[in-house]
C-alpha cells in the first residue's frame, strides 16, 4: 500500500507538470462557422482584423473552410501583420509561414453544404507575440502565394459581430499587398495562447517529483 502511495504521488506531480505545459486558452474568438457563405482563398488572400484584450504569445490558429474537394491545395500560407489605416500592413509582418498537411490539421465536419460543399475545421500552430489593444490582421491563402488558380476553397463566414468585415486581394493581379477590397463578410476563426512555464519552473517541478518520491521512500523504509 505504501508503494502505491509513492507511485500515486509521483503520478500526481507528473500530471501537474503536464497541466502547466499544455494549458492554453482562446485569446481571440471571431465566431464559429455559420454554414452560410465563404470567400475564396486560392485566387485571393483573405484577411480579418483582430485585437487582443491583453498581450499574449499566440500559439495556435483555428479557422473553418468550405470547399468542393479537392479544393485544399496541400498547404496553407498565413500571415499576421500590423495595421495601416484599417488595411493589413505587409511591410510589418509579425509572423508568417506555409504549412503542409503534416503541420496543418483538417477535420471534416460534413459534406452537406449547398449540396456539393464540404466543411473542414482547420488548425495549425504558430508562435507570435502580440500586444494587447493593438489592431492586427490575420491573412490566409490556400497554398503558396504562387498558387493563384481558383480552386473553390472558401474561408467560411461567421455571424456579424460588430468588427470590421474581411478584406481581400486578388493574386491574379500580381503583388496585391497594397490593394485591398472589403468582401463584406465576417469569417470564422479563433486564436489560442499557450501558458508554457519558464525552463526554471519546469526544473523546479521536476526536482519536486524526485524529492517527493525520495521522502516517501524514506518513510516507507523507516
Amino acid at each position: 500500500m505504501a508503494r502505491r502511495k509513492v507511485a500515486f504521488a509521483a503520478l500526481a506531480m507528473v500530471l501537474l507538470i503536464g497541466t502547466f505545459v499544455h494549458a492554453s486558452t482562446i485569446v481571440y474568438n471571431n465566431g464559429g462557422p455559420n454554414q452560410q457563405n465563404g470567400n475564396e482563398a486560392t485566387e485571393w488572400i483573405q484577411t480579418e482584423d483582430f485585437m487582443l484584450s491583453s498581450s499574449a504569445t499566440v500559439t495556435g490558429v483555428e479557422f473553418w473552410d468550405i470547399e468542393t474537394p479537392p479544393g485544399y491545395s496541400g498547404s496553407i500560407t498565413w500571415w499576421i501583420t500590423g495595421d495601416s489605416g484599417g488595411n493589413p500592413d505587409f511591410s510589418n509582418i509579425l509572423g508568417t509561414g506555409t504549412l503542409a498537411l503534416a503541420t496543418h490539421t483538417l477535420t471534416a465536419t460534413g459534406c452537406t453544404l449547398f449540396g456539393t460543399y464540404c466543411e473542414y475545421d482547420d488548425t495549425f500552430n504558430i508562435n507570435v507575440s502580440l500586444l494587447g489593444g493593438v489592431e492586427y490582421h490575420l491573412a490566409l491563402h490556400n497554398g503558396p502565394v504562387t498558387n493563384t488558380a481558383r480552386s473553390e476553397f472558401y474561408w467560411e463566414t461567421t455571424n456579424p459581430n460588430g468588427t470590421q468585415t474581411g478584406l481581400e486581394c486578388d493574386l491574379t493581379a500580381g503583388a496585391c499587398y497594397n490593394s485591398w477590397n472589403n468582401n463584406g463578410q465576417e469569417h470564422a476563426f479563433n486564436l489560442v495562447a499557450g501558458t508554457v512555464p519558464e525552463p526554471g519552473t519546469l526544473a523546479l517541478l521536476g526536482s519536486s517529483v524526485v524529492g517527493l518520491v525520495g521522502i516517501l521512500r524514506r518513510k516507507l523504509n523507516s
